[in-house]
């Protein structure tokens, strides 16, 4: 558990609960933030680890699986980096508790399923789009110190 403080307070998401070990080679690992905790309606990113699982001799040959569950659905993606590791990415779109299976070979990788925590309702959107320049007209004239 680390614990981090601003002004003596705890930050967004503080205590922070992760897990360290060292697996040898051929094994899958999973490692990164969106395993521990989020910020709804942000995406929330991981890595898994795959290099030299199920090579060789041995036992442990399969695919590769993974599941987010809470209190809303969460679309998730997933891109292979070519070096033995994938990038995943999944978006909450509600706060609560997450459980965040991966499976390699039809069973839990080590420290699956990760309990997540997804606070807030993230960043308040801070734009708006309205078009294009010939649909969208102002009354009047607007000076560039009105423009923020």
């Amino acid at each position: 558990e680390l614990q981090i403080k601003y002004n003596g307070e705890h930050v967004q998401g503080s205590p922070f609960k992760f897990h360290v070990d060292s697996i040898s080679c051929g094994y899958v690992t999973a490692y990164g933030t969106g395993l521990v905790h989020g910020i709804t309606g942000e995406p929330c990113n991981f890595t898994i680890a795959t290099k030299n699982a199920g090579s060789g001799s041995s036992k442990l040959r399969g695919g590769l699986s993974l599941a987010v569950e809470g209190p809303s659905k969460a679309e998730i993606s997933c891109h292979d980096n070519k070096d033995g590791t994938v990038s995943v990415n999944y978006l909450p779109t509600a706060p609560g508790e997450y459980k965040c299976s991966v499976k390699f070979a039809e069973k839990h990788i080590k420290g699956s399923p990760y309990s997540v925590k997804i606070t807030g309702e993230g960043r308040k959107r801070n734009q708006i789009s309205l078009g294009t320049q010939s649909e969208v007209s102002f009354p009047g004239k607007v000076a560039e110190t009105e423009i923020k």
